[in-house]
């Protein structure tokens, strides 16, 4: 019974957005060579998943690049992957056979019922900016 008790109660720092603040500070902080990564992430899944759907063969490779790429200059920057946040990425499945992308993050849910919070990438991209 105490479990979900626990459960449903609400942290008091849930109600104004605490963990979405302190995740968006934290990406922030980041190395220079973590938001690169990133981004070389996001753009080479988006160029992969567009090659896919167009059964591009050089297009899937050369998207396979541009990730080894990124991992090498993380690398040489003295990081590694899981040194960097990096994006949930999922392919969607759109009609006739098309394909698009997703790239988010998941954050503990500041407030309501959920459990977790989605922040699309170009939204967290756009608050890192302001940053």
């Amino acid at each position: 019974m105490a479990l979900f008790a626990g459960c449903a109660a609400t942290p008091s720092g849930q109600e104004n957005d605490s963990n979405r603040q302190a995740f968006l500070e934290r990406l922030s902080s980041d190395p220079k060579a973590c938001q690169t990564y990133r981004e070389a992430y996001v753009r080479g899944f988006q160029q992969n998943v567009n090659a896919l759907a167009k059964g591009d063969a050089a297009g899937q490779a050369e998207a396979e690049l541009v990730l080894a790429r990124a991992r090498d200059r993380l690398l040489a920057a003295g990081l590694s992957e899981p040194d960097c946040a990096r994006p949930y990425c999922i392919i969607e499945p759109l009609q006739e056979g098309k394909l698009d992308t997703w790239c988010g993050y998941r954050l503990d849910a500041d407030r309501g019922e959920e459990l977790y919070q989605w922040l699309d990438w170009e939204t967290v991209q756009a608050a890192v900016q302001r940053q």
